[in-house]
């Protein structure tokens, strides 16, 4: 069996972070573990506080799966600290990760964060390790000048009726279009892309048709949520469509 390891944050809602994350991991058949950043309060209405793990708790979780498990992809969401991310690019250093994709959560969709010069560049530094990042239209523009082998840019933040994800692979570009679905039900979207990214990354296909299929199946993620009819406000996609 193909492993995807997710780290980052506890959502409690489980629409994103690692609960969402080794969802799709399963979905898509893939063992999915995880290393946890921090625990956050959240529902469909608030983010109400985030608490980081230690560091040493985060260095040992680190050790608990890389000394003893396979792995075959990676995916980073949220990482909490300063320290977190010094850590993880202590580490990437000295072990080469394998099919590492970043989702770069440092906009306003996660309490609206503020994050200083320092933070920002090493998060750029930390992209240096990633085969894939994937950051919004906002998160684009706070790490610009960043040197990944390649970036998903996706649109589904941008104001207008088609969605178009731009994955860049050096001088090569290409587009995922797709119609803008109507749907309160879209929290989580980008651990999901990412996760789901990650997973068929795992599962041997390259990058271009990973990027492919988890286009598609968060599509079908978020037309399937429409009737989820879970909670009273901003819900989550529905994880357990049809991955093709």
């Amino acid at each position: 069996m193909k492993t995807m390891v997710s780290i980052g944050a506890f959502d409690p809602t489980g629409g994103a972070g690692v609960l969402a994350d080794i969802r799709v991991a399963g979905r898509f058949g893939v063992y999915g573990m995880s290393v946890l950043t921090a625990a956050t309060s959240q529902n469909p209405k608030s983010f109400n506080g985030v608490e980081a793990v230690s560091d040493e708790m985060f260095r040992k979780q680190i050790s608990d799966v890389f000394d003893h498990y396979r792995v075959d992809a990676m995916k980073c969401g949220m990482i909490a600290t300063k320290s977190q991310l010094k850590i993880l690019i202590d580490f990437f250093d000295k072990n080469t990760p394998k099919n590492l994709v970043i989702d770069p959560i440092i906009s306003a969709t996660l309490g609206d964060r503020k994050f200083d010069d320092e933070t920002i560049d090493l998060y750029r530094t930390l992209c240096d390790y990633a085969l894939l990042v994937t950051p919004n239209v906002k998160e684009a523009e706070i790490i610009k000048d960043i040197s990944p082998s390649a970036i998903l840019s996706k649109g589904g933040d941008a104001d207008s009726n088609i969605c178009v994800d731009i994955l860049k692979i050096g001088d090569e570009e290409v587009r995922f279009t797709s119609e803008r679905i109507h749907t309160t039900n879209t929290h989580g979207t980008g651990c999901t892309m990412s996760s789901a990214i990650a997973s068929c990354l795992a599962n041997g296909y390259d990058l271009k048709k990973s990027v492919k299929i988890a286009h598609g199946y968060v599509n079908r993620a978020i037309a399937g949520a429409v009737g989820l009819d879970i909670t009273d406000g901003y819900g989550p996609l529905n994880h357990f469509v049809e991955t093709e």
